[in-house]
């Protein structure tokens, strides 16, 4: 007889391992109750195989903002499609030409080629397309961008407090700051790197506790071209005041990825959101294009790098959803149908699952913080007892 356990018992029974016998351990039921702890161990092997099995050692989260199941499962849209194609025939659209194709699969591989046909075909899985029966929601009310990330950082939704986009420090502590603690970390090595400026606010309660460059910060680096980077952020200004281009963003996360070898790296794309709100779908489509050139240029560097190579989870998501047709495709807020409803996609050495979920529980966007600490075999939710449990079906034998 065997059974599967997992890390929180370990937390019970260690200290009881650890334990020398004394004069209480004489009386009767202290005997057997030890007794019945030790049986659980030999009858558990997978107890011990939690820890010894474990390959990660390094995580890292990615957040696309605002980025729609739609796109994500089905690639371009094509009555989102008709509605800005105006002035000729959709047929005969550069969008068209460049992206369509018959079937949802094929159209996403074409917007994010390397994302199908690499990382969820042979290294992870995503959860999300309510059309293979696979839904992730919101926990949070308001369905806009500060809640949605401070749900994904600190596991929880506080609508009460957090329920502004304004420049607010975080006043609950986020996954990024608990990495640090429990690895016992210097503050290169926990990072966040966010185009949207408001990151600087949301990803720790205390100020400075972890590296964070958000919005058009300049950063710092011993090398010539990053340095030219930071100052040509300032140079070729976007639409917004707030967000710079995920350009920058990316290359700083990489120099800084390079330079400190960070174990916790958190990456927060921006352009996706802001140009969707100015309701300009090609640059949408195209800033999905681009990252996902990103996310080869990452997981290429995390294969030639001894410290990463095979002991790397990364878990990719986004902060909020948005309206599910021609009208509301641009905009999320609490009263719009389709801003609650996301995806997650998870890459790891520690899971065995590949491709699209289908026909599972409903997944919440609480659940991020205490799955990125399950990878590296940490207990959020023994801190956050409030906070969503870990992903379990991830860590599942296929």
């Amino acid at each position: 007889m065997t059974c599967s356990c997992s890390e929180p018992i370990l937390t019970v029974i260690r200290p009881v391992l650890r334990w020398q016998p004394s004069a209480m351990l004489r009386s009767s039921p202290l005997r057997r109750l030890f007794g019945h702890l030790l049986t659980l161990l030999l009858l558990c092997p997978g107890l011990n195989a939690v820890g010894a099995d474990r390959r990660t050692e390094n995580v890292v989260l990615i957040t696309l903002d605002g980025v729609r199941v739609e796109e994500m499962f089905g690639g371009i849209d094509m009555t989102i499609l008709k509605s800005v194609t105006k002035d000729k025939p959709v047929e005969k659209s550069a969008l068209y030409q460049k992206y369509w194709a018959s079937t949802p699969e094929e159209r996403r591989e074409k917007l994010m080629p390397f994302f199908w046909s690499v990382l969820m075909k042979e290294h992870g899985s995503i959860a999300g397309n309510r059309a293979k029966g696979s839904t992730v929601q919101l926990t949070n009310g308001h369905r806009f961008s500060y809640p949605g990330y401070s749900e994904i950082l600190t596991g929880e939704a506080h609508d009460e407090v957090i329920k502004s986009n304004d420049k607010i420090q975080n006043p609950y502590p986020t996954v990024l700051e608990f990495l640090k603690e429990q690895l016992n970390l210097a503050s290169p090595q926990v990072a966040a790197f966010a185009s949207w400026d408001v990151m600087k606010w949301i990803a720790e309660r205390t100020p400075n506790t972890i590296t964070i460059n958000a919005g058009f910060e300049p950063y710092d680096h011993p090398s010539p071209e990053i340095r030219m980077l930071s100052m040509l952020q300032h140079e070729t200004s976007t639409p917004w005041d707030s967000v710079r281009h995920d350009v920058y963003t990316h290359r700083f996360a990489m120099a800084h990825l390079r330079a400190h070898k960070p174990r916790v790296l958190y990456l927060s794309l921006g352009e996706t959101d802001d140009w969707a709100h100015d309701e300009r779908y090609d640059r949408v489509l195209q800033a999905l294009e681009r990252t996902d050139l990103y996310f080869s240029q990452l997981w290429d560097y995390l294969q030639t790098d001894d410290q990463y190579r095979g002991k790397t989870s990364l878990l990719i998501t986004t902060d909020h959803g948005r309206g599910i047709d021609e009208k509301g495709w641009g905009s999320h807020s609490a009263k719009l149908e389709g801003a609650q409803y996301i995806w997650i996609a998870f890459v790891s050495p520690d899971s065995a699952l590949r491709g699209e979920w289908s026909n599972s529980e409903t997944l919440y966007q609480n659940q991020t913080a205490a799955t990125l600490c399950r990878f590296l075999g940490l207990d959020f939710n023994a801190s956050h007892s409030k906070s969503g449990k870990p992903v379990s079906r991830v860590f599942q034998a296929p």
